[in-house]
């Protein structure tokens, strides 16, 4: 299998995509003017304390306050957070298991608060924000309020989880820190795990010495730009290179592999030729295609997404696809297919939340249970933790998918202000209606006894022929009515001027 990682680089905006055998598999785009800030460590200041949400509001410089949820606050009077085991940890994050605490127990109104960014905002919501801070390495992360230790889940073998047990075990953690064992390291020798480990104390400590220092509301820690938190994370054994386009670019990603994989360094390449790299690639259409809202499967159906503000909804349907013995086997093998783009569909275009999938309907149990299967196995290299509920016997299957930041989508739309996002404008016999009823009403009201009409040609023309018994009786009424056209105007846009 072939797998390429390729870095485009301008002036305007660092883009990354993961190629798979020739297609698509992962984009990302970050740009100078949107930073991304998850990651980033602040000193904030507690704004107000709710008992009845169990959360707090901190300000951190960010504009809007964030929000601290009392399962992501560290108990200062213990140091750490409960008891986590383990066997919870999902690759780099966590599940927190522990006794009910209140809010109000652990963080006052106008407290001095270290936090780091979890969550971009979204829409109308503010930052999500922890108090407990992790340093993310290549193969480790670190907890330095956690003492208990993890290794991922993903790594399955147990006799590779007692080996780096012991590793981490012989690491000399100071009491009252943690770490976890990514999935990176599975296999890894210990000098491995050292290095990662010196590299990311010593961030810590940086931190704490510029944390006493720093006022209130401002960031302390920022945490790594798009590439090299893809080459970090990213940039494993299963991938044949690593190519950038950046002569700059590459120079500094090239130190960072130094001084953090040197063993991966063969795999780093600079663009061969003039032409953008994923214009070289072939992949600029793929990129395109990320935002169409129906995308057609090799076998003939196709599937349908639409993103509402709860939820994402999912439509799988049959289309042209005619092959199979019969109407199951038919249905069984649009259904798998479709699990397979829409696994890819979701982190290409980094949806989250809650999705709806409407497979096409199966009678068997056990075909739903492959489909489902499907599905979860093209989602198991997904970064984004979810979780999937099984097919109902109406075909609908449900599952969540963790949300960090917004969608690729609106990285790079924005709402139309002609139609508010929905996709669709009114008719031009509606608007015209519209338009000649505000027009005699204006007439009823003011008494005016002139009216100039400007309205986009296709609408004047409109108005025009399709009414022209109305415009006679508004021109009895009134000594002077003049419609003109302006096709500056956009088609729902115009003026009366009296």
């Amino acid at each position: 299998m072939s797998r390429i990682i390729a870095i485009s680089m301008d002036e305007m905006e660092r883009r990354v995509a993961m190629i798979v055998n020739n297609k698509l598999e992962f984009f990302a785009i970050e740009r100078e003017s949107e930073k991304r800030i998850v990651g980033n460590i602040y000193k904030g200041r507690v704004v107000n304390v709710h008992k009845s949400i169990q959360a707090a509001f901190v300000d951190v410089g960010l504009g809007r306050n964030g929000f601290l949820h009392v399962s992501d606050v560290v108990d200062a009077s213990s140091g750490v957070e409960s008891i986590i085991e383990e066997d919870f940890y999902e690759d780099e994050e966590e599940e927190i298991l522990g006794q009910k605490r209140n809010i109000e127990d652990m963080v006052k109104e106008k407290q001095e608060i270290l936090v780091q960014v979890i969550k971009e905002p979204i829409r109308t919501k503010g930052v999500r924000l922890s108090s407990n801070i992790t340093f993310p390495g290549r193969y480790l992360v670190f907890m330095p309020n956690y003492k208990r230790r993890g290794i991922s889940r993903k790594i399955e073998d147990r006799q590779e989880r007692r080996r780096l047990k012991e590793i981490v075990d012989s690491l000399k953690v100071p009491e009252g820190m943690g770490l976890i064992v990514r999935t990176a390291g599975e296999g890894k020798p210990k000098k491995f795990f050292a290095r990662d480990y010196r590299y990311l104390m010593a961030q810590w400590k940086q931190l704490q010495k510029k944390a006493r220092k720093a006022p209130p509301l401002c960031c302390i820690h920022t945490e790594l730009d798009l590439v090299i938190q893809t080459v970090r994370d990213s940039f494993t054994e299963e991938v044949d290179k690593l190519v950038i386009d950046s002569k700059d670019e590459f120079k500094r990603v090239r130190k960072f592999i130094n001084s953090v994989m040197p063993n991966f360094r063969s795999k780093l390449e600079i663009s061969p030729t003039e032409e953008p790299i994923f214009a070289y690639f072939g992949i600029e259409n793929e990129i395109r295609k990320i935002f169409n809202r129906k995308i057609w499967l090799r076998g003939g159906g196709y599937i349908i997404i639409e993103r509402t503000e709860a939820l994402v909804a999912v439509d799988v349907n049959s289309g042209r696809q005619v092959s199979g013995k019969d109407m199951e086997e038919m249905v069984l093998s649009t259904n798998l297919e479709a699990s397979e783009e829409i696994a890819r569909q979701l982190k290409l275009k980094n949806l989250g939340g809650i999705i709806i999938i409407d497979y096409i309907d199966m009678k068997s149990r056990k075909n739903r249970l492959k489909v489902m299967q499907r599905l979860k196995s093209a989602l198991r290299d997904d970064k984004a933790k979810n979780n999937i509920l099984p097919i109902s016997d109406i075909g609908i299957l449900e599952m969540t998918r963790q949300r960090i930041r917004e969608s690729t989508h609106s990285e790079i739309f924005e709402a139309c202000t002609y139609c508010n996002g929905i996709g669709k404008v009114k008719s031009t016999n509606t608007i015209s209606i519209e338009i000649l009823r505000e027009v005699n009403n204006l007439i009823d009201k003011k008494r005016v006894k002139t009216l100039k009409l400007i309205a986009n040609p296709e609408i004047a023309g409109k108005i025009e022929e399709g009414f022209p018994l109305v415009i006679k009786k508004i021109r009895r009424r009134i000594r002077n009515f003049q419609l003109e056209q302006d096709s500056g105007l956009h088609v729902t846009d115009y003026k009366i001027i009296e």
